[in-house]
């Protein structure tokens, strides 16, 4: 029976650091016909302890990301008060315990904590492991710009509106996954239907206007997008309504991504929404341009799916 290679993480984001490990994860299993596996959690345990926590990609992005990165498959549990209180000699056990044939290699982060109050660090993984014959490969910090490539930096450059920033970090464009939801239907009327998605628990950009694409059933357009409250139309809860440039697109109930580019300008209230559609047909025409662009660069970011 084949046995297991672990790779330990959250992965939320699964950024340019996490596919390292995961990689690195991926060649040591193959290499001696293993298999790899990514043991996650459904939920941030920051989620458990302090409540709503906002991701940086959807469950099933996280799945199609790690396996895109060499993994077999995704392995998650949901992080809970009883997952939380073990000892990280007890996580060890459970772990052990999980895979049929056994674990043959793991491979973490430098930064990686488990057990109870997060008191296990790679110097006690190390220790664990080798008392259960089980190899183990630490991966050293990635950095990008300089900076060491983590979910925190990449939220802190979402929440500032510099989607560049969050790209190369990620190695890919940021991507809202979610269902369209009914909102007021004022595009229409004005010939620029939007698309109001649903994002759930993913963390939305700074407020503001956004060339970006619009991904459905395979299918992709050129798109223009606002985060904000819709301070014209009276608007008081954020929203991220995207307009498919060019298209009259009926996608109320479907599901849809949206991949942010670049951020075009701050939101801002317009005296009436006649003003306001024609500044919306001007920014499409900018979005227009900065898609065209990407699509001649050399560096273009790969659909998640």
């Amino acid at each position: 029976m084949n046995q297991t290679v672990v790779a330990l993480g959250m992965f939320d984001g699964v950024h340019k650091g996490h596919q390292a490990l995961l990689r690195r994860a991926a060649e040591i299993a193959h290499a001696n016909s293993d298999i790899a596996v990514a043991f996650t959690y459904d939920n941030h345990p920051r989620e458990l302890f302090s409540g709503a926590f906002s991701y940086l990609c959807t469950k099933e992005q996280r799945d199609r990301l790690i396996r895109s990165a060499g993994c077999d498959r995704m392995d998650s549990v949901p992080f809970d008060a009883a997952f939380a209180a073990m000892e990280p000699e007890q996580f060890m056990d459970w772990l052990s315990a999980r895979y049929a044939g056994g674990i043959s290699a793991i491979v973490a982060g430098y930064d990686y904590r488990f057990g109870v109050k997060a008191k296990g660090d790679t110097a006690l993984l190390d220790t664990l492991c080798a008392a259960r014959g089980i190899a183990l490969s630490v991966i050293d910090e990635v950095k990008v710009d300089g900076q060491t490539c983590s979910s925190t930096c990449i939220r802190e450059a979402i929440r500032e509106g510099d989607m560049e920033r969050a790209e190369r970090m990620l190695g890919r464009s940021y991507t809202l996954s979610g269902e369209v939801v009914h909102a007021k239907a004022l595009g229409r009327k004005y010939r620029c239907p939007t698309a109001n998605l649903d994002a759930g628990t993913l963390l939305l950009p700074r407020d503001g206007v956004y060339a970006t694409e619009l991904t459905f059933e395979g299918n992709r357009y050129d798109a223009v997008t606002n985060v904000g409250t819709n301070p014209t139309v009276g608007g008081r809860a954020r929203t991220v309504e995207t307009h498919a440039i060019g298209e009259s697109l009926d996608l109320y109930g479907k599901h849809v991504e949206v991949t942010f580019f670049t951020r075009l300008r701050d939101e801002k209230k317009f005296d009436s929404k006649d003003l306001l559609f024609a500044q919306i047909k001007k920014d499409a025409e900018t979005a227009k341009k900065v898609c065209e662009e990407r699509k001649k660069s050399v560096y273009n970011s790969e659909p998640l799916c």
